[in-house]
């Protein structure tokens, strides 16, 4: 394997690094509660029961496919794989157990250890380490944005031939029970970079019943019903008896990269797979102007605390941004408050209804021979399996990547029906680019709404024009 070029790296990610500090030299909020405030309130999902591995059964296709993948089954025996993840706590333990049943029932005599990073900058730090040495983990789960800085040093795996191959690969079965919008952001025209392991919804938490009492019967999936709602509760805050809720009431701004994409999108906004992002167009210039001409009017405001879940549970906030992760934390917070409220999650309003944007790390093959590679495919396949993904799905509250594991995650469903709400928008989903393009752009587009929401005129042309100007030095490396 190629040796490591670390002065390479230091030289991009050094630039990447000044670029990206100077977007986030913003201004800071109030500190966020404690683990030990909100750690009580966040749901412990109990240790599920993870299946044995079993292989997945195959079609006999006519005519006979040509087989792609030429390991003797017998070299797998022994084989060891590393496989490096970015998850930590009740995630870490479900994917500890489940290499440790796939390791003593599979019938190759493969084992997998499992590292688990806490984070995806750990990860990348710990590839960096592991280039150096020469010992690459066989398999990672990261968003290949992440991995661009490490270009033409870092190994990895076209995994078309392994999806496809009679023996090896996913039966037709099993293709068709993967959602096409999983699969899309990790496909660049032959190949599969990636994939799909644990997709994340950024959705919109809403206040049934609050909305209910200001006359809303609905909600509110196009934008013009949405500033109408969040007006109505910051004006409803505004004229009651108490003064502590003034200036609060409508959606809480969120500046996520998710959040803001998720604006654009709904307003028809393209975020191209692969290649240069702009927002200086149609759709830009509407969504960021809808946002800057409502917070003006007072019905989005910004949070002095960090998270917005006392907000919610307390009627300061009729809605906010969030994802699908979040669903745990904001029941515990609405026991505390003995919140009767009926809340669910939605999309975020467009022209033909709701939309939401999902994004999510990639399984990615990096094993160096042969043998390393089937063994990491076979886990990476595993991964997959109904069962394995409901077990996922419940220690990370994510999307489950296969159709079929709903019928495991009925008691899921029934104890957080909005994770379920969020389940059926799957078809209304819009994937986040996994592209480098993305990977930095995203900051910038935050900064820019940043300067935006609170600048004293409407500065919405000069913003995205340099907006894109920056996206444009960045993607051609010309200042």
């Amino acid at each position: 394997m190629k040796k490591f070029n670390r002065n390479k790296f230091l030289h991009f990610f050094g630039y990447s690094l000044i670029l990206i500090s100077v977007f986030l030299l913003m201004g800071c909020g109030a500190p966020s509660p404690t683990p030990a405030e909100t750690e009580s309130f966040v749901n412990d999902p109990t240790a599920t029961s993870v299946p044995t591995w079993a292989p997945t059964a195959t079609q006999e296709p006519t005519p006979e496919p040509t087989r792609t993948i030429e390991v003797n089954v017998d070299a797998l025996d022994g084989v060891t794989i590393r496989f490096f993840h970015p998850w930590g706590g009740q995630a870490a333990e479900t994917l500890e157990t489940i290499a440790t049943q796939f390791s003593l029932t599979n019938p190759y005599g493969i084992w997998v250890n499992v590292e688990a990073m806490g984070s995806e900058e750990v990860l990348v730090g710990r590839l960096i380490d592991s280039l150096e040495s020469g010992d690459v983990p066989g398999l990672v789960a990261l968003h290949p944005y992440n991995l661009s800085m490490l270009e033409d040093e870092f190994f990895t795996v076209n995994m078309t031939n392994y999806v496809d191959d009679p023996e090896w690969g996913l039966s037709a079965e099993a293709q068709a029970d993967i959602p096409d919008v999983f699969i899309e952001p990790f496909t660049a025209g032959d190949e599969l970079i990636a994939l799909p392991v644990a997709p994340q919804a950024a959705v919109i938490f809403y206040n049934q019943t609050w909305a209910e009492a200001l006359g809303f019967a609905s909600v509110p999936v196009d934008q013009a019903a949405f500033r109408q709602q969040a007006c109505g509760a910051t004006f409803a805050n505004l004229d009651d008896s108490s003064n502590e809720n003034d200036g609060t009431g409508g959606w809480i701004i969120n500046r996520d990269p998710a959040a803001l994409a998720s604006w654009y999108v709904s307003f028809e906004g393209e975020l191209p797979l692969a290649g240069a992002l702009k927002f200086n167009t149609a759709a830009g210039q509407a969504s960021f102007n809808y946002l800057k001409n409502v917070y003006d009017e007072g019905c989005f405001w910004i949070g002095r605390q960090a998270d917005p879940y006392y907000y919610f549970a307390n009627r300061y906030a009729l809605m906010y941004a969030g994802r699908l992760d979040q669903l745990p934390a904001q029941a515990g917070w609405m026991k505390v408050a003995e919140s009767q409220d009926e809340w669910k999650v939605m999309g975020y309003p467009g022209a033909d209804g709701e939309v939401m944007i999902i994004d999510g790390p990639g399984l990615m093959l990096t094993a160096d021979t042969p043998e390393q590679q089937l063994a990491a495919w076979l886990f990476a396949k595993h991964l997959l399996e109904p069962e394995v993904q409901a077990a996922l799905v419940r220690s990370l509250f994510t999307l489950p990547v296969r159709t079929s594991a709903m019928t495991h995650l009925e008691d899921l469903a029934a104890e957080y029906p909005q994770w379920a709400q969020g389940v059926d928008l799957i078809d209304r989903a819009v994937p986040l680019p996994i592209s480098q393009a993305w990977g930095i752009g995203q900051w910038v587009l935050q900064d820019a709404i940043a300067r935006l929401l609170p600048s004293e005129t409407n500065e919405t042309d000069a913003i995205l024009q340099e907006l894109d100007r920056m996206l444009d030095e960045f993607e051609t490396g010309a200042p």
